[in-house]
């Protein structure tokens, strides 16, 4: 089948139509249109040049606000990064101080069971001594020694130019 135009369908199905009676037609003859080639210059949808540089002026202030706040969450996250080294060597330093006090909280655990052992020992009744074993320290009587006070000896008395040798005790 060959390809037809879309000028011949149109001239075709004008053929077809017939008007109904006592309406004026218009009859119209057809002519080919030649497509042409027009370049647009200004239309009113395209910016001109002071729109296009206002609204890179308006992106390159959007670019510089982003990277400022860009370059503030990057100091930020160093900030947070520095606290979180810093937490995690205070974590390290409390988990080896916890680790220390369990230690020593089991050693004086294990000092109080002793003590507590040592406790029950002194307070099971201890069988009496025997009969010659007080006896014997009852005979013994201690003596008291008297020690005689030895007197100083008395300084001479001293001149008055040797005054002036004692008078730093006055200070």
């Amino acid at each position: 089948m060959p390809k037809k135009n879309l000028t011949n369908l149109i001239q075709q199905e004008a053929q077809k139509f017939t008007p109904p009676t006592g309406e004026p037609v218009i009859e119209v003859t057809a002519q080919a249109v030649l497509e042409t080639q027009t370049t647009i210059t200004d239309t009113p949808h395209s910016p001109n040049n002071k729109e296009l540089e206002a609204k890179i002026e308006e992106l390159q202030q959007i670019v510089a606000t982003s990277k400022q706040k860009e370059a503030n969450l990057k100091n930020k996250i160093k900030d947070l990064q520095i606290t979180v080294t810093e937490k995690e060597a205070l974590v390290e330093r409390l988990m080896l101080e916890l680790q220390e006090t369990k230690q020593t909280a089991l050693q004086l655990a294990d000092s109080n069971s002793q003590l507590l052992a040592e406790i029950k020992v002194f307070k099971q009744p201890h069988p009496q001594p025997n009969e010659q074993a007080t006896q014997i320290s009852k005979s013994i009587q201690y003596k008291k020694s008297h020690r005689s006070i030895e007197r100083l000896q008395e300084k001479p008395t001293q001149d008055s130019e040797d005054f002036s040798k004692n008078t730093w005790l006055y200070d």
